[in-house]
């Protein structure tokens, strides 16, 4: 029985065929109305037209075309052996040994060697007439027909080589030219190129070669081995790799600087232009029309519509969609921008990057704003590089935020500090990182003025205020608009007049003191984190400081400077508290436990935690244990150097208490480093909330403020916020305390109704001789029953 085909009896020798692929049953031609199977040579469908079909009603055909193929052939790629048509073992794809690229369906292998070529690549055939000589190259090149299309690129020109135009080439380096650009006048040995200032002189890169198997390497030595190294060369004008390029031009004395020989080799005429963001001349058409399709400019994206530029690469396919506006080629080349405040953004072609705008977050355009710096990968849209509102230092994040008021992913964020989704179009964002705050969670402006209140300015609280808490009213309402109020959110607040104003109603003022407008803004949360406004004068002032320093310091390279003596006092200071006598830890816990008295747990946390040096060993070249001294970025903070995380915090301390570092004798490297264990310590507190805060914790901040305080710091400010942190985390316990109290007396009622429940249940028979027996012995009741 056949399958769902119909026969037509043409050839009665071709009707019927033994398959080398399928050789358990006959396959018959017919016309299959199946379109879903696929041939397992070309790996294309049947299609309604005549294949050879199994006879069996296996789910298999065969092209008529496909099985007509030879089976063994000689291929000028391989004269070594034949090589035969199969199908890939475990039927994975093929890699063509001929031009390097994967395809699915059989292919023509060589049984002793590991070499395959596809299906088109078989059929290259050499003319053994002629023999050319290039002085470019070392072997014979030979001309060359049925060449594939789309396989082979033109060393000279770089376009695809292709049947019917001569085609000579090195099948051995896999180096192919056209007829049209074999000649040597193509290619000089030295030109002057008007893009760079020196000579280039013509190169050869990394040769590209087949890959024969190790026993064919053996009998047949001359087959040159590719080479393993990855290619290093890469066009400065169209930005195309080794795996592509045979020869190229370069520059002697600038190691980086090439070019293919094509984008060399382009003539500059006088109305055209030449652009840092594109390699070839560019043309400008006053009027681009384009009838197939709308051409987009490669800067912004958007159409061009009026007037043009276009690359003037002539005969290239790719190159005829790159456009830009005119107005788009007048970009500055570098900026300085407050959304990255550290190194100068160049405008560069990054069409291939992976990165993300990290202002939008969203992917790249072909063309962005880059930071070429170290270890640096921040990227701005330039769309988004207009957009010159503040960035903002927040203490409660390592990284710059900045202010959106068109969010775009407003379904998408959620919010960092709350753990719910941001939904209104107002929002703080990481320029560096995922973190995202809702307006009222992040930093807004400290203080406001309001029209109904001039008297005095508003300042940021939590709501309710302390005046509402202590009348013990559930209704809160703004003295502005006398509407109530979210006592959630929070609120402006003035103690002298108790005039309270809830966001809405200063929304305006909010918003412009965020984007700058009123330049210099004192920042704060309701946690109580600092944050600062950082214009463009002031990034660009960043820059320029840091462009005339030119290395990027950090602690651990302040500390690798030190001196022996100064690595000694450090170390003495560090272990000065270890001299302390220690109580028992459970001694600290039962403190902790039951007592809250402020001088009591001063006696027993006197006690202290190792707080590591930094120094591994002051022998010789001392050895830094980077754990306790980060490669983090110093910046310098009047006459310290503090990790610039931490500057904030430093700036604070100072302008609020003086240098509290005044009255101590030490090395100016170890204050430094005291004043950096001081501020992060003041981080922590500030990134903790009293909820979380441990024991441990409590323990680690305490014996670095004794440190402090044995090397004459004048830190009882720090002291004091303690002692306040440790009575707020102590009365959290005791109120754990009581509500486990409350439950056992839960318990204990519940249980009492149980008992109740149960006597009430028995008789008042049984209840009289209950009372009777109560005051009998348990033993009477035997002698006396009957």
């Amino acid at each position: 029985m056949l399958g769902n085909y119909t026969r037509e009896k043409e050839d009665e020798d071709d009707d019927w065929i033994k398959y080398f692929d399928h050789p358990h049953h006959w396959l018959s031609l017919g016309e299959t109305d199946n379109s879903e199977i696929d041939c397992p040579v070309c790996r294309k469908k049947l299609g309604l037209s005549f294949n050879y079909i199994c006879t069996y009603l296996c789910p298999y055909g065969v092209h008529v075309s496909c099985a007509k193929l030879p089976r063994v052939v000689k291929s000028p790629f391989h004269p070594e052996h034949p090589i035969t048509l199969k199908r890939h073992q475990y039927g994975r794809q093929f890699v063509c040994m001929g031009c390097n690229l994967q395809f699915k369906g059989f292919g023509y292998c060589c049984n002793d060697c590991n070499f395959q070529l596809d299906l088109e690549c078989v059929w290259l055939v050499k003319d053994k007439m002629q023999t050319l000589t290039h002085s470019h190259h070392e072997h014979q090149l030979e001309l060359f027909k049925n060449v594939p299309n789309k396989r082979y690129n033109c060393a000279v020109c770089l376009e695809y080589c292709s049947d019917p135009l001569p085609t000579c080439g090195c099948l051995q380096c896999l180096l192919f030219l056209h007829k049209s650009c074999f000649g040597e006048s193509n290619c000089p040995l030295e030109i002057q190129h008007y893009t760079h200032p020196h000579p280039l002189t013509f190169s050869i890169t990394s040769r590209q070669t087949l890959t024969p198997s190790p026993q064919t390497a053996t009998t047949y030595p001359e087959l040159t081995l590719p080479t393993t190294s990855p290619p290093t060369f890469t066009c400065k004008a169209c930005h195309n790799s080794a795996r592509k390029i045979h020869w190229c031009y370069s520059c002697k004395q600038c190691q980086d600087f090439g070019m293919d020989i094509a984008c060399a080799t382009i003539s500059k005429t006088a109305s055209q232009i030449q652009h840092f963001l594109h390699g070839h001349p560019l043309s400008l058409l006053y009027k681009y029309v384009n009838y197939q399709q709308v051409a987009s400019c490669r800067v912004c994206m958007k159409s061009c519509t009026g007037p043009t530029y276009v690359c003037g690469r002539p005969f290239s396919e790719y190159y005829k969609n790159i456009h830009f506006h005119k107005s788009c080629l007048e970009l500055r080349q570098q900026i300085c921008h407050p959304f990255h405040p550290y190194h100068l953004l160049t405008l560069l072609d990054q069409s291939n990057s992976p990165r993300r705008c990290n202002a939008c977050r969203n992917s790249p355009d072909p063309i962005n704003y880059i930071c070429e710096s170290d270890n640096c990968s921040f990227l701005l849209h330039v769309e988004c590089s207009t957009v010159m509102i503040p960035a903002i230092t927040y203490q409660g994040h390592d990284h710059l935020l900045r202010f959106r008021d068109n969010n775009r992913e407003n379904i998408e964020l959620m919010c960092s500090t709350c753990k719910s989704n941001i939904c209104e179009s107002y929002a703080f964002t990481c320029l560096y990182c995922d973190l995202n705050l809702h307006l009222t969670c992040g930093p807004l402006p400290y203080s406001i003025k309001h029209e109904d209140h001039n008297t005095h300015p508003l300042f940021l609280a939590n709501s309710p205020v302390q005046e509402e808490v202590e009348d013990e009213t559930e209704e809160f309402y703004c003295h502005a608009c006398e509407e109530e109020r979210d006592p959630q959110l929070p609120v402006y607040y003035c103690a002298n007049c108790y005039f309270v104003v809830e966001i809405k109603c200063v929304f305006s003022q909010i918003i412009s003191s965020l984007k700058g407008e009123y330049e210099d803004v004192e920042l704060r949360s309701t946690l109580g984190h600092f944050g600062k406004l950082l214009c463009k004068n002031k990034a660009k002032e960043m820059v320029q400081k840091k462009e005339q320093i030119k290395t990027t310091l950090t602690l651990y390279d302040n500390l690798k400077s030190c001196s022996r003596n100064e690595i000694e006092q450090l170390n003495s200071v560090l272990r000065v508290v270890e001299t302390e006598n220690r109580d028992e830890d459970s001694v600290f816990e039962a403190f902790l436990y039951y007592y809250k008295n402020y001088t009591e747990f001063k006696k027993v946390i006197d006690r202290v935690v190792e707080i590591p040096a930094p120094f591994m060993s002051v022998e010789n070249v001392p050895e830094i244990d980077s754990k306790w001294a980060p490669k983090e970025e110093v910046a310098s903070v009047e006459d310290y150097m503090i990790i610039r995380r931490l500057a904030p915090i430093l700036e604070h301390l100072l302008s609020k208490h003086g240098d509290i570092s005044a009255m101590s004798i030490l090395m100016p490297k170890v204050k430094m480093y005291l004043f950096n264990m001081l501020c992060e310590s003041i981080y922590g507190m500030i990134n903790t909330k009293i909820v979380d805060v441990t024991e441990d914790l409590l323990l680690n901040w305490w014996t670095r403020l004794r440190i402090l305080q044995f090397a004459e710091f004048k830190i009882q400010f720090a002291f004091d916020h303690l002692k306040r942190v440790v009575q707020a985390c102590l009365l959290f316990q005791e109120d754990d305390a009581l509500n486990e109290i409350d439950r056992d007396i839960l318990a204990l009622q519940e249980k009492r109704k149980g008992i109740i429940a149960a006597r009430s249940s028995l008789t008042e028979e049984r209840l009289r001789e209950a009372s009777i027996l109560k005051n009998w012995k348990a033993g009477t009741l035997f002698l006396y029953n009957k």
